[in-house]
């Protein structure tokens, strides 16, 4: 018998996609990969001598690197605040976030400029805005305080917690320290506990001693107490003084409630603990992911002075 059954409707090939362009870079996207590497490195003299030409025809990041060279006054470069403004300004001008907000902190302290809270605000506004993170949480604490613009805690809370998002670890803090009281936003202990965590996964000194302080070591469980040391330990290494004087104290202050096995334990893990790195997708954090000159670890601090 005949078959009644209706054929298949024929599926539409797929176009097929388009084969990936490789383009070779040109010659002066290879000259500025090798004088960066040179910069990065502090090896300033022939970092300069590659980067000037560069910048003279027009690239921006190589115009930012000779005005922090002249800022700062390294390698061949004597210190001028008059030279480092007219690169700052050569590269913002192509829409450059870090040197921006490099004119908005020489205009806030009046270095090689006159001091000037509307351009301040001018290059400060354009930074935020190209997502560069200090720049964001310095708007924010702009609009704290109300310095210069009407006080609005609701918008720098936004701003802050746009910074947190980008990836910013200071701004990850702050945004739980917000949401814990309640401070232009409405108050969530349980979400600010989730925004600590991520602030100390990624090393922030004042989160792992936050973390290593909750809850009662007489009464907690072996592992939450081993847990919480390992949080004061990494508080202690990292921490600035303040920050490593408390957890000293509060650490010896558990160990009196724990076995010397659970202390061993979490020596371990504080030994072998690294802080996540950078969630994908998002730009590094300038103050935690700061680039590791010739594959060494990388320094917090370790770039040179922006704008002052």
């Amino acid at each position: 018998m005949p078959s009644t059954s209706t054929p298949a409707a024929s599926t539409p090939a797929r176009a097929a996609s388009p084969p990936i362009q490789f383009r070779a870079p040109t010659e002066d996207e290879k000259e500025f990969i090798e004088a960066e590497a040179l910069f990065l490195a502090k090896q300033y003299a022939p970092a300069y001598l590659q980067l000037l030409p560069l910048a003279h025809k027009g690239n921006a990041q190589a115009q930012y690197y000779i005005a922090l060279m002249a800022d700062n006054g390294v390698g061949p470069v004597q210190r001028s605040k008059e030279d480092a403004i007219g690169w700052y300004r050569k590269a913002a001008n192509q829409n450059h976030a870090e040197a921006q907000f490099a004119l908005s902190n020489a205009y806030a302290l009046g270095r090689g400029v006159p001091m000037n809270p509307t351009e301040m605000f001018n290059w400060l506004g354009k930074a935020a805005e190209n997502g560069y993170m200090p720049a964001m949480v310095a708007m924010a604490a702009v609009l704290d305080r109300g310095f210069g613009l009407p006080q609005d805690v609701a918008a720098a809370t936004s701003w802050i917690k746009r910074a947190a998002e980008a990836g910013s670890v200071n701004a990850t803090f702050q945004y739980a320290q917000r949401l814990q009281s309640g401070f232009g936003v409405e108050k969530n202990e349980r979400e600010a506990m989730e925004w600590f965590t991520r602030a100390a996964m990624r090393g922030h000194p004042s989160a792992q001693l936050l973390l290593g302080s909750i809850g009662d070591g007489s009464i907690a469980a072996p592992e939450q107490n081993i847990e919480a040391l390992v949080w004061l330990t990494l508080a202690t290494r990292n921490g600035p003084p303040e920050i490593k004087t408390i957890a000293q104290e509060r650490s010896r202050e558990l160990q009196k409630n724990m076995m010397p096995s659970e202390i061993a334990e979490a020596q371990t893990r504080a030994r072998a603990w690294k802080p996540l790195p950078q969630a994908r997708g998002l730009k590094p954090d300038p103050e935690y992911d700061v680039p590791a000159p010739s594959g060494g670890s990388a320094q917090r601090g370790a770039a040179p002075r922006r704008g002052g």
